[in-house]
């Protein structure tokens, strides 16, 4: 069956069908790529802070020691007391040196006419004296000694030893020679032309003599440790003197002193102390002392106090001591972190306290108003503060309840310190060094404006300015 359509029908038909309606696009969101895209940003934002900062060591502080074992050549102090020729003559030693003698204990001779000691030497040339075997032991400890004090460095030992026994060897022969002279003694002493002279009180005999007899702890000074203009005079090598001369020193007392030349840091690390350790680095024997300071012309004077080893150094005006066990404690922390830092210092008397707090502040001098700062204070001393932000060289201080200003820069002054990255961020912290050796330095706890135990520094302190961020 056909069905006939119109021509206008037919048109109508075809337009339908090359209609075509289009609907907007739907996008589909997913939860998995909005976080992978905000993991990304996270991490390109890292990267580029980690690669435009400072990436540093940092060092935790903690509670430690450092050992010290300082060497000091010490000025030796002791009770001396000089004893003068009563007569002019020829003299003949009878106590040995470092020889303890009582009062009235028999010490030298004087020969006037010189026929004693003639026929003594005479005596000795013809070998008519001889030497006991509490001779011979006499002679052994002064070549024992010098053994066991031996040093091929120092060739003024060697000379004084050679010097020391020559003369004990004479002595003892002299001696062996007046006890076996008899009658003929007896008649120089009768005449007066031999006289023996005895110790005016107990003591430690010592022929030698340097100036320093008369030194005292209280009177020392800076050029008493000037080793380069030190003599010393062998008495015992003189054969005859004047009335009036030196003859021989005694030491009345067991008890003295070694007095150092130290610096600030160990006087800090020691002012509390009480005793010391030392070792004698001549025979490395240990002993304790007590200690005291003193200060004269600007420096630091530590004083010894010993009642022992006296008599092993009854000769020598230096002594080369150690000190040995001295664990100076407090917070420990590299030398590497250790920075100076320069700062303005701004009077107290230009201080002011606002916004309802106890901080230091300042006023401001500007054009248009005057300001309350509150810069942060890195240390204070008697007179100033110390900043560095919030004010600029040039900028005018005013103070209070006054016309006058401060020019900001007039005085500077550097600190020590470290910088504290706790915040993320350094921040110089001031420190107070109580002692220092070649890698770490003892500061001092509990300062207003320093460093606490478990604080974190950075360990090369050159290595960054205030407020650099850190990343470890």
């Amino acid at each position: 069956m056909f069905v006939l359509m119109s021509k206008n029908s037919k048109k109508s038909s075809q337009k339908a069908t090359k209609t075509i309606i289009r609907y907007p696009k739907q996008y589909h969101f997913s939860i998995g790529m909005i976080v992978i895209g905000v993991m990304c940003v996270y991490m390109v934002y890292h990267l580029f802070t980690y690669l435009t900062s400072n990436n540093v060591t940092i060092y935790e502080v903690s509670q430690g020691s450092i050992s010290s074992n300082l060497e000091y050549n010490a000025l030796a102090i002791r009770q001396e007391q000089i004893v003068y020729a009563d007569n002019t003559g020829d003299i003949l030693y009878l106590s040995e040196n470092f020889g303890k003698v009582g009062a009235k204990s028999q010490v030298y001779a004087l020969d006037t006419s010189g026929e004693i000691l003639s026929s003594i030497e005479e005596a000795n040339e013809n070998a008519e004296v001889t030497l006991d075997e509490s001779d011979y032991e006499k002679l052994q400890n002064v070549v024992s000694t010098y053994m066991v004090d031996y040093d091929n460095q120092r060739y003024g030992k060697t000379y004084a030893f050679k010097t020391e026994l020559e003369s004990q060897a004479e002595q003892l022969y002299a001696v062996s020679a007046i006890e076996n002279m008899g009658d003929s003694l007896t008649a120089a002493m009768n005449s007066g032309t031999f006289n023996i002279y005895s110790s005016p009180t107990p003591g430690l005999i010592v022929y030698s003599i340097d100036g320093f007899e008369d030194l005292t702890t209280d009177s020392f000074t800076s050029e008493s440790f000037d080793t380069s203009k030190y003599t010393s005079t062998n008495l015992k090598a003189q054969k005859s003197v004047e009335a009036g001369a030196p003859v021989y020193k005694l030491i009345t007392s067991d008890h003295w002193n070694l007095i150092c030349e130290i610096d600030n840091d160990l006087y800090e690390a020691l002012k509390e102390e009480t005793y010391l350790q030392i070792k004698f680095l001549e025979d490395d024997v240990q002993t304790w002392t007590t200690i005291a300071f003193a200060e004269k012309a600007g420096k630091r004077y530590i004083i010894l106090s010993l009642d022992d080893s006296m008599d092993r150094y009854a000769d020598s005006r230096f002594v080369h001591i150690k000190f040995i066990n001295n664990n100076i404690s407090g917070l420990k922390i590299p030398n590497s972190s250790i920075v100076d830092k320069d700062f303005y210092k701004i009077p107290k008397a230009y201080m002011v306290q606002g916004n309802n707090n106890d901080d230091p502040g300042f006023i401001l001098q500007s054009d248009a108003d005057n300001i309350y700062i509150n810069p942060t204070i890195y240390y204070e001393d008697e007179e100033f503060y110390y900043v560095d932000e919030g004010v600029q060289r040039g900028d005018k201080i005013l103070k209070p309840n006054s016309n006058e200003y401060y020019v900001v820069g007039a005085d500077m002054g550097t600190l020590q310190g470290v910088y504290n990255v706790n915040k993320g961020y350094a921040v110089f912290k001031q420190i107070e060094i109580l002692y220092q050796n070649n890698d770490y330095s003892i500061i001092k706890t509990g300062t207003s404006y320093g460093i606490s135990m478990y604080d974190h520094i950075v360990l090369q302190g050159d290595e960054v300015e205030e407020n650099t961020i850190i990343n470890n």
